[in-house]
């Protein structure tokens, strides 16, 4: 065992475990465990006590949102606090966009976004008498910038695409698309960026980006389940309603009227998660020390040259650049029926739809394995999960005759 995949508890339990299946939930190191424990057993509540176990727990969850800030390239008073990427994309979709979208209005999305980047947007654009626009992604499966310069006009409120698809690995040049939606008739839209699946791969520089909103999942990123972010340009927050009310984000509550707290504390409500977002910032922390996207490259392109030489084998999509993941399907066998085979031999992946059906769709298909790959994937899990597959294979009959 390498020593990297030493300082993961849950590979030190399961020496012979491939773990393949990171764009779901990344395993979590031991730094992280260490640090939640840690704050956990400090105890105190942020915000909420002028005692000394509180005000130490606020200082640790200021001192966490400064460090998360930092490492997207944003000002701490730019990043919100959110249980998970999905509540981070419902703010954006009922504090921003629903009271700017009205009737005959369109909120434009990408063919491969994940459910959680579609449905906020089509349930305020339902309730407001709007319409969702999707722009096409090509064979490859990459976003077709012609088809979305067509699909902007003045009535584009919003535009909302991934960063990295879910199911392709194909990365969205952001900073093109900012370009795009700055010259055309949708210049005045906000332009969302759901970067779930890029944070535990790339270095993120929201500056960088020219994007309004970019939301992102802790527990993908090795950090604790239950808490995630959403950056944002100070003006858009200053334009955004809570979507929660409660304790914690108020300054007064009179009988007339509230006055809200000023600064990402005023979409936080109830106690703040500080074990969280202490064990989110030591996270990014790490994978800043551990990221290499390089051996990342060379693992998935193991995997995909491979794959492309198995009769009944077709990969989904074929992007220039392939970041994190990579989806399949093996004629004539059920994406779950090839999964729990892997798992007989110790290959964890995804199988299902990915919440991407429309992308699926795409690609003719309803539902596909997908390996993806983490800090701790080695060139022998790459070999093991091959392997695996020809059990597969002979297993359940299938993936013979023409590709």
């Amino acid at each position: 065992m390498s020593d990297l995949r030493r300082r993961f508890p849950a590979l030190c339990a399961e020496p012979k475990l491939s773990y393949l299946d990171s764009a779901t939930t990344a395993l979590v190191p031991d730094v992280v465990l260490e640090a939640v424990a840690e704050q956990l057993a400090h105890g105190g509540s942020a915000g909420r006590s002028v005692h000394t176990l509180g005000t130490r727990a606020s200082e640790a969850y200021a001192a966490a949102r400064r460090a998360v800030a930092e490492h997207l390239g944003g000002q701490a008073d730019e990043l919100v606090f959110v249980r998970s990427a999905t509540e981070g994309l419902n703010l954006v979709a009922e504090g921003w966009a629903r009271p700017r979208v009205g009737p005959g209005d369109e909120v434009c999305v990408s063919a491969a976004e994940h459910h959680s980047n579609l449905l906020p947007w089509r349930r305020v654009c339902e309730r407001l008498g709007a319409r969702v626009v999707v722009a096409a992604c090509d064979a490859n499966g990459e976003l077709d910038l012609v088809d979305l310069r067509h699909k902007l006009s003045a009535r584009t409120r919003v535009l909302a695409v991934n960063h990295v698809s879910n199911v392709t690995g194909a990365e969205t040049p952001i900073a093109e698309v900012a370009e795009l939606l700055a010259r055309s008739d949708a210049r005045q839209a906000a332009l969302v960026v759901d970067g779930a699946q890029a944070v535990p791969h790339r270095a993120v520089n929201v500056a960088n980006l020219g994007c309004d909103f970019y939301v992102f999942s802790g527990h993908k990123a090795y950090g604790p389940a239950g808490c995630s972010g959403v950056w944002a340009r100070s003006l858009r927050w200053r334009q955004t309603q809570p979507l929660l009310v409660g304790g914690g984000m108020v300054t007064a509550v009179l009988p007339e009227r509230v006055e809200h707290i000023d600064g990402p504390q005023r979409f936080e409500a109830g106690t703040p998660n500080v074990a969280g977002a202490v064990g989110l910032a030591r996270a990014l922390a790490f994978v800043d020390q551990h990221r290499n996207p390089e051996r990342e490259q060379a693992l998935l392109a193991m995997a995909d040259n491979a794959l492309a030489q198995l009769p009944g084998v077709r990969v989904l999509g074929r992007p220039k650049r392939r970041t994190g993941v990579l989806s399949f399907v093996v004629k004539d066998i059920h994406a779950h029926d090839a999964g729990s085979v892997l798992d007989s031999h110790g290959v964890a992946v995804r199988a299902g739809h990915h919440c991407a059906q429309p992308l699926l769709r795409h690609f003719g298909v309803k539902q596909a394995v997908r390996i993806s790959v983490g800090l701790y994937t080695t060139a022998a899990d790459i070999e093991r999960f091959l392997s695996a597959l020809a059990s597969v294979r002979s297993t359940l009959g299938g993936g013979t005759g023409s590709r």
